[in-house]
């Protein structure tokens, strides 16, 4: 014969059964929270770099573009690197400085300042432009991108892109 008692288990094992599962979830979340948010951060976080001291003002001509290479650290995801990049800097007739990118915006080839033709030259495709960067010539579909740019105390910054 079957005591009624063994039919329905006790209330009290079920209200304890939930309240682990209750109790193993907050702590669940306790822990998945932070983990979630250390492998996530460095991918959603945006990180452009500070100001990069590149050159002195002293060290430009009037006019014509000075090619600067400078370095800076980079952070990619959760690794550290050391990026080297290069930079034309025009000081114009009314003492502005223009920083521009050394990449043809055609297919991204390295453009170079010819000073007897008096314009960046891609080698790639021909493409050509003027010292603040407008397109003169060639396939490329805009002018050079600009950088950020400011002094203080004579020193030459950007901010790369």
């Amino acid at each position: 014969m079957v005591c009624p008692e063994e039919k329905h288990p006790a209330p009290r094992r079920g209200f304890l059964i939930n309240g682990i599962k209750v109790i193993a979830g907050f702590f669940g979340l306790g822990l998945g929270i932070p983990l979630a948010g250390f492998f996530l951060s460095p991918v959603l976080k945006k990180s452009r770099p500070d100001w990069i001291e590149i050159a002195d003002v002293g060290q430009l001509r009037q006019g014509e573009p000075s090619k600067i290479t400078y370095r800076y650290a980079r952070k990619d995801g959760w690794r550290m690197s050391e990026a080297r990049r290069m930079a034309f800097v025009v000081r114009q007739d009314d003492g502005k400085l223009v920083a521009l990118t050394n990449k043809c915006t055609h297919l991204g080839c390295g453009v170079d300042w010819n000073a007897a033709t008096q314009r960046f030259t891609c080698p790639c495709h021909g493409g050509a432009f003027d010292a603040q960067g407008r397109v003169l010539e060639g396939p490329p579909p805009e002018p050079l991108a600009q950088l950020e740019v400011k002094v203080e105390a004579d020193k030459i910054f950007i901010r790369d892109a």
